[in-house]
């Protein structure tokens, strides 16, 4: 989840690759960049009731591991059911969706071949995955923010990356309903998912700048009743380096956890090799070209897992 920086600078670079009437005007940009960070904004649900939380989580969960393609189907062929007035900017969040998809699922095979090495090492790690996967990402996201901007972290807060209105959420939140009932059989208050939105900026505004007295004592809280901390795993260091170790840019061999194929890929190979399939995919998506999609897709899930049966028909 800290790779809410890199899914916003993607979503920067593919909303440049789109028709010029696409994006019309600054809300249905807003739009298509909130929707750039996918479900993400799902998985910091936090301040509900625990069941309610849980249930949030749940899709979050689903929408990662099965069924993409059809919750893509899904929430585009919602759009169609939206008052005339809501389409254009319905449309530009589902388009992010996609864009979410696309990045996730090109580029976290090789995350989780750097989470897997580096908890597979014996050196107190191996109960640490998730804290792990957020520190690479973490990285990549501070990293990728110079490189490309010239910017740091201490400069942007990350919740400005999740920027909003109450118009999109709820338009968000009424897609992502219909999603959640129809491809994964779970009823979540449409009114849940800007919720989450807010929850999320929440989160990183007590979480950040990392190493401040709230993140601190948010970790050490923390560490009273599990090992390792996601308050700080979470945090994203400042880095104004053009070096950085998680993205692999000295290009050494990892292996696709999934398929073990070897790769010599670095993150910013895969970034770009991400965008220069978003015309094909965008185009396919927007015309309803299913196998076209399908060719694209694959039965792929985010984590770029492979789901047998899990094509969409």
């Amino acid at each position: 989840m800290p790779a809410l920086i890199a899914h916003h600078l993607f979503g920067e670079e593919a909303a440049r690759l789109l028709p010029e009437d696409m994006l019309a005007c600054e809300e249905e940009t807003v739009a298509f960049l909130l929707g750039n960070q996918g479900s993400d904004p799902l998985y910091l649900r936090f301040r509900a009731l625990p069941q309610i939380n849980a249930h949030v989580h749940q899709l979050a969960l689903r929408m990662h591991g099965t069924h993409a393609l059809d919750a893509l189907l899904s929430s585009r062929e919602s759009v169609l059911h939206l008052h005339e007035g809501d389409r254009r900017t319905a449309r530009a969040f589902v388009l992010g969706l996609l864009g979410h998809y696309l990045l996730d699922s090109r580029t976290h095979p090789f995350v989780y071949a750097q989470e897997n090495a580096l908890c597979d090492m014996g050196v107190g790690l191996r109960d640490a995955h998730h804290e792990v996967h957020a520190l690479i990402e973490g990285d990549i996201d501070s990293w990728l923010l110079w490189s490309m901007r010239g910017r740091t972290t201490a400069e942007i807060p990350s919740e400005s990356y999740l920027a909003s209105t109450a118009h999109i959420e709820r338009i968000a939140g009424t897609l992502l309903s219909q999603v959640a009932f129809e491809v994964y059989g779970l009823s979540i208050d449409a009114r849940q998912y800007g919720a989450s939105v807010r929850d999320y900026r929440t989160a990183y505004r007590l979480l950040e700048p990392a190493g401040s007295p709230t993140q601190r004592a948010l970790a050490s809280l923390e560490r009273l009743v599990r090992p390792h901390s996601m308050a700080c795993a979470l945090a994203h260091m400042p880095s104004a380096s053009d070096t950085c170790a998680a993205a692999n840019l000295e290009h050494h061999v990892w292996h696709d956890p999934s398929t073990n194929e070897p790769s010599t890929a670095s993150f910013a190979d895969l970034f770009q090799d991400a965008l220069a399939e978003w015309p094909d995919l965008c185009g396919a998506f927007v015309r309803g070209d299913l196998k076209a999609l399908q060719d694209l897709v694959g039965s792929r899930n985010y984590d770029g897992v492979p789901t047998e049966g899990d094509r969409a028909v």
